[in-house]
């Protein structure tokens, strides 16, 4: 029994892990570069564009609203981690996060922790900032008392819904964001990034890095899905055929769609095709089915004439038939 107590804690601080690193990475995902778990710092690392990195030590509690009898103690376990790591790596901030409403095991400052929240460690009650300070007594290196945080991230309870309401409310903000019009895609999105993105960060000693294309790249197939084909194109395609084409060639137009460079030139071949006179939806088949031959030498496969050819029409169309969603989905996550 007690055995499988200990197990099923592990499986909860994992899941905590990679939701905690999940609102991380959306928090700063204009200057993320990429995003470890169980990496060679921290639980969480999150390095930037300007090469520094954001190293969260994640802290989970079962019964984090009733349990605080060990907060203490992983208080003081992170910020000796956080300040070892600081000395190796050019650390923007330092991350303690965690799901406890009551970090510092104090009257004084559980309001101030009631909720979501971020603290820096000035902004803290003068006898919180005593227990942090008692916490780094003996260590050689302290932390950068004006880098540290203490971030909460509630997450509580056998109810999914519950448990992971927090963070899928920054997931919906997020995509909100981006001026998306495709229904449902913050719960698709979510599940791809708890269940397929960060998989092996439930696994122990299993380090796992993403880059921001990585964590992106679910975003633009899911906008880009040529399964959810519209009737213009349809009715130029024999449905069997179209059919055949995206079973069989459904990765590659997903990679086509994703690639930034091929993506770039397509719409810059798009603006200088001349449409006159045309709806901006006609023009997109029109040129998906006029220019097809100027992307053989890129898009060459081994199928027949006329499969390779129906092949580049719709990667053609898929990306000029959704540039402006795919273009909010650039310039919203900055890459």
């Amino acid at each position: 029994m007690e055995k499988n107590r200990r197990a099923n804690a592990v499986m909860f601080g994992f899941d905590f892990q990679v939701n905690a690193a999940i609102v991380l990475m959306l928090e700063n995902i204009e200057d993320l570069e990429s995003l470890r778990l169980e990496g060679n710092f921290e639980d969480i690392e999150l390095k930037l564009e300007n090469n520094q990195y954001i190293l969260a030590q994640a802290k989970s509690v079962e019964k984090s609203s009733s349990d605080f009898r060990n907060v203490r103690a992983n208080l003081k376990k992170s910020v000796k981690t956080l300040s070892e790591a600081s000395q190796k790596v050019d650390a923007q901030k330092l991350i303690l996060i965690t799901n406890s409403p009551n970090p510092l095991n104090e009257e004084a400052s559980r309001s101030v922790f009631y909720e979501p929240t971020h603290r820096s460690f000035s902004s803290l009650p003068d006898s919180s900032q005593g227990i942090i300070k008692d916490c780094l007594d003996g260590i050689k290196q302290p932390l950068d008392l004006n880098k540290f945080q203490i971030q909460i991230l509630p997450f509580e309870t056998d109810d999914d819904v519950e448990k992971y309401k927090v963070v899928k409310q920054n997931v919906d903000d997020f995509v909100g964001k981006l001026n998306l019009n495709i229904p449902g895609l913050g719960k698709r999105l979510m599940n791809i990034w708890q269940n397929e993105i960060f998989h092996n960060g439930t696994k122990k000693n299993a380090a796992i890095t993403r880059n921001k294309r990585d964590i992106i790249w679910p975003i633009i197939v899911i906008a880009t899905d040529v399964e959810r084909c519209d009737d213009l194109l349809l009715d130029y395609f024999d449905q069997s055929q179209y059919d055949e084409i995206i079973h069989r060639y459904k990765s590659l137009i997903d990679s086509c769609c994703e690639r930034c460079e091929f993506f770039i030139k397509v719409l810059h071949d798009y603006n200088e095709y001349k449409g006159m006179g045309k709806s901006l939806a006609q023009k997109c088949l029109d040129f998906a089915l006029n220019k097809w031959e100027d992307y053989l030498p890129e898009l060459k496969v081994d199928a027949d004439p006329e499969t390779q050819q129906g092949l580049i029409q719709i990667i053609l169309y898929s990306i000029v038939r959704n540039r402006i969603q795919m273009q909010h989905i650039k310039e919203g996550v900055n890459l």
